[in-house]
């Protein structure tokens, strides 16, 4: 986030001088503002699936690591069940263990043999042929081993993804899905981050700088002008509205009782 000092200073040099004072070659006028959330997550669906069971309904409020929906996951067990399974079937290996032990001492004492001249060279190279077989096909057996573990890991992860769990604290939005159905393209559920709030103003661009040098920034909400309400400067948007010849500028607005959608104006110093 660029520093309100450093904001305040880009538009400054834009004009080649200090920064006017509102009221000062700029009109004295309210700034119009929104309230809205300071998140919206769209909760997406891990994989493709049906919705077993839905733990939330529209308004609820909700933590961080919530339930939020259940995937039936009878498929999944099955298959994270069988992926075990795999991992525990050592038969093979232990057959080619053997044979690998086998074929050492029938190497080792057919060495001996060549050594002594009672056995041939050729036999030999034949034995250490089948042993050298053997060890990879000892190689092979714990690979697939360390294949089969893997993938019980893989569908273990992918049987705990089946409870889908919100990210962050706040509130669940009106377009949820509905038990029995299975998210396409849109949002398994939409969840609105309210506390706190964020409010974006709408200042004309030739009037940046002079907002922006306010000691304070206060807003009337709904038309409340005797309780004015503080925020706190956030970010200025890098980009302005040609069509409007406005700048948005953000604020954190630290308000429990409100919520988004209400009515908001940056009235004029000394107004």
């Amino acid at each position: 986030m660029m520093p309100l000092a450093g904001v305040v200073g880009l538009a400054v040099l834009a004009g080649a001088g200090p920064a006017p004072a509102e009221g000062v070659g700029f009109p004295a006028v309210p700034i119009n503002c929104a309230i809205r959330p300071l998140q919206v997550v769209e909760l997406a669906a891990p994989f493709a699936g049906v919705v077993h069971k839905v733990f939330v309904r529209p308004g609820q409020q909700v933590e961080a690591g919530a339930p939020i929906v259940e995937f039936d996951d009878d498929l999944m067990k099955a298959g994270y069940a069988a992926a075990v399974a795999r991992t525990k079937l050592t038969a093979a290996l232990e057959a080619t263990k053997r044979q690998q032990e086998a074929l050492t001492r029938k190497v080792d004492r057919l060495r001996a043999g060549v050594e002594k001249r009672v056995v041939s060279q050729a036999d030999l190279e034949a034995a250490e042929l089948e042993l050298a077989l053997a060890e990879g096909a000892v190689g092979r057996e714990k690979d697939l081993l360390r294949l089969a573990a893997i993938e019980a890991e893989q569908a273990k992860i992918m049987l705990d993804k089946a409870l889908i769990r919100s990210p962050v604290a706040g509130q669940i939005g009106e377009d949820l899905i509905d038990m029995g159905e299975a998210p396409t393209q849109k949002p398994i559920a939409v969840i609105y981050v309210n506390q706190p709030l964020r409010v974006e103003a709408f200042v004309p661009t030739a009037g940046l700088s002079a907002f922006l040098a306010r000691e304070r920034f206060e807003i009337v909400v709904n038309g409340n002008f005797a309780d004015l309400v503080s925020v706190t400067l956030d970010y200025v948007s890098q980009v302005a509205d040609l069509s409007s010849n406005s700048q948005s500028v953000y604020f954190i607005l630290d308000a429990p009782e409100m919520i988004p959608g209400y009515q908001c104006v940056f009235p004029p110093l000394g107004g």
